[in-house]
Formats: C-alpha cells, structure tokens, sequence
C-alpha cells in the first residue's frame, strides 16, 4: 500500500514531466546556469501535472460501450504514464541528457549536444575580450585534465571500457581543437583593438 502511494505520487507528480524537460533541454545549464536541478524538478512537477490531465481528459474522451467500464481506470492511466515517461527518457538519453548512464555500461553513454554558439555577440571592448580568454583558457585546462584522467582510465583489461576511454580521448581533443582556433581568433581581435 505504501510503496503504490509512493509510486503514484512519483508519477503524477514527477517523472513524466521530468523526463520530458530533460527531452527537450538536454544539456546542463541549458535552463539556467547556477539552479539548473531546480528549474528541471520545479517544470518537471508542473509538466507532470498537466501530461495527467491531458492522459485523463484522452481516456475519459474515448466513447464506449454503455455496459463497459470505461478507459479512464487505473491500468490504463498507469500504462499510459509509464509509456510517456519510457518514450520521453529514452529521447533525453538519445540527445545526451544522461550522461551517467555511461556509468552503467560505456555503450550506453551518448555525447552530451553542443552548446550554441552566441549569435550576433559582439565584443564592445578588450575588457570583453579578456573576460571571454579566460573562460576559454579555463575550459581549455579542464579539457586537458579530463584526458589525462581518460588516458589513465584507458589501460584498463576491458576492451568496452578502454573504447569508451578512447572516444572520450577522441572527443576531448577535438573540442580542445575548436577551442585552441577560438582563442586564436580572439588573439588577432584583442591584437586589433589594442592597436
């Protein structure tokens, strides 16, 4: 009895919705930079919310038989909220928002989508220029730590695991690459508005 209110609960009031906020915003800090988590729980309870009502209003709407129960009952409603939920996670995972699932098996694990890039951003000044430098420059450490941990994690005896570490070797480098040829870029702007 207990463990059908917590489940209930969890599915009426989070799990659909969670998944299909992280359906439609894969990537991290894609809602907002500092409370992420907590704009995906609180849009996650109010998507839930409104995907049973909507599952209710379809089940109820189906015409039937006058000596039938009906469509609105429970295993209809609980299948129709377990194959939402099933759908909305394995479209997150397709688009990269698990990226834990890498842990499980490296088979599973899906490259986290690609930040876009600002559009029509324009450096008012060097200050700008700078402060953009460092972020890259940042990045760019964390890039190289993040191969370096993978070399390591590579030498392992399993072949699936050493290929997920070679990937993510692979990934790394070519995002470390894009961002060598932006810092070079802001170089030749920095070098123009100094002089």
């Amino acid at each position: 009895m207990a463990l059908q209110l917590i489940l209930g609960t969890l599915f009426i009031f989070f799990l659909p919705g969670f998944a299909a906020v992280n359906a439609i915003f894969p990537r991290k800090g894609e809602l907002d930079k500092e409370f992420d988590m907590l704009y995906r729980i609180t849009l996650g309870i109010g998507m839930s919310i409104v995907i049973v009502i909507l599952v209710g209003f379809f089940l109820g709407s189906i015409p039937v038989e006058f000596d039938e129960k009906g469509y609105f009952d429970g295993p209809y409603i609980w299948t129709a909220l377990l194959s939402i939920t099933a759908v909305s996670f394995m479209i997150g995972w397709y688009r990269g928002a698990y990226q834990w699932m890498g842990w499980i098996h490296p088979s599973l694990d899906r490259p986290e989508p690609p930040k876009p890039k600002p559009k029509g951003f324009e450096y008012h000044d060097e200050k700008d220029i700078l402060h953009e430098m460092q972020k890259l420059s940042r990045k760019r450490q964390q890039l190289k730590y993040r191969i370096k941990e993978a070399k390591s994690k590579s030498r392992s005896n399993a072949k699936s695991i050493r290929e997920h570490y070679e990937l993510e070797i692979k990934r790394a480098k070519d995002e470390l690459k894009e961002l060598d040829e932006r810092l070079k870029e802001l170089e030749v702007l920095r070098a123009q508005e100094i002089y």
